[in-house]
């Protein structure tokens, strides 16, 4: 496989974000659903969600599943089940009658961010000022990386990042991590920008950028391997490929799912996937 370009997701592939937007999921539900001692969603029930496609936001996730127990549906997996066949994300729970209600997506996104951030760091990531009584620290904290910068210097490609996250966000896990300088910032892709997952035209304008012909997606959920699909149908004087990341945000059956929709590779994890890669 000859390729000229790889682009990377950042959360499950990069940075490892097990601890982190989970929290900030279950933080988020239960600031409006009170407390529970068992919580509100599990991480079987986020990782469902995630492979129903169309969640590649988390706090589109959270607000679906505030909205969804809110509408008396507990069984956040069949919930999932039911949105993919609808075809995902919160289009497809509209569709299944669990309507956007009290509280509106904007102040999910506004909650969750801040529990994400922290309430010192939310105007910074997100351009919001801090709301939350007591303030939050921050979830994001306990985000590690999943592979040294010296390995992405070692790669004889250009490299770019199409992510599901702020400029500010990302801003922070580069700037943390070491990872700044291997990305130059017409090489980044983020939420905030013309281009959300799994719109494919993201990945087309990074292929423009770097005059590639040959570009590898790599990525740990289903919305990501739709974003390669999108990008080699609106595209086809290119080549678009795409590699799945196991144990992300799909958890166990990572391999399965990903190459059920069609992927043609999928690692064990990103630090093998660049070894081989290099040799």
């Amino acid at each position: 496989m000859e390729i000229d370009l790889i682009v990377f997701d950042v959360d499950g592939v990069l940075v490892d974000v097990a601890s982190s937007y989970p929290a900030a999921i279950a933080r988020t539900a239960e600031r409006f659903l009170s407390a529970r001692s068992d919580g509100w969603v599990t991480p079987q029930e986020m990782a469902a969600l995630k492979a129903a496609g169309g969640f590649n936001s988390d706090w589109d996730l959270a607000a679906a599943v505030i909205w969804a127990q809110r509408d008396g549906r507990t069984d956040l997996v069949a919930v999932a089940r039911a949105a993919r066949a609808a075809g995902g994300g919160l289009a497809a729970l509209a569709r299944l009658g669990i309507a956007a209600r009290e509280p509106s997506l904007s102040e999910v996104e506004r909650i969750a961010s801040e529990v994400y951030a922290g309430s010192a760091r939310v105007e910074e990531m997100f351009g919001l000022s801090p709301s939350l009584a007591p303030a939050e620290e921050g979830v994001w904290q306990s985000e590690r990386a999943l592979i040294e910068p010296a390995q992405l210097l070692l790669l004889p490609v250009p490299k770019a990042i199409y992510t599901g996250r702020t400029l500010g966000e990302l801003a922070a896990a580069l700037g943390r991590f070491g990872f700044s300088v291997h990305f130059p910032d017409n090489y980044r892709v983020t939420c905030d920008g013309p281009y959300r997952k799994p719109d494919g035209a993201g990945l087309v304008y990074l292929a423009q950028a770097a005059g590639a012909r040959s570009v590898l997606m790599v990525g740990d959920n289903v919305d990501d391997l739709e974003t390669a699909l999108h990008a080699q149908e609106i595209d086809p004087g290119r080549e678009y490929h795409f590699c799945g990341i196991e144990n992300g945000a799909l958890g166990e059956d990572a391999e399965r799912i990903l190459r059920g929709r069609g992927a043609e590779v999928v690692a064990p994890s990103t630090r093998e996937l660049l070894t081989w890669l290099r040799g």
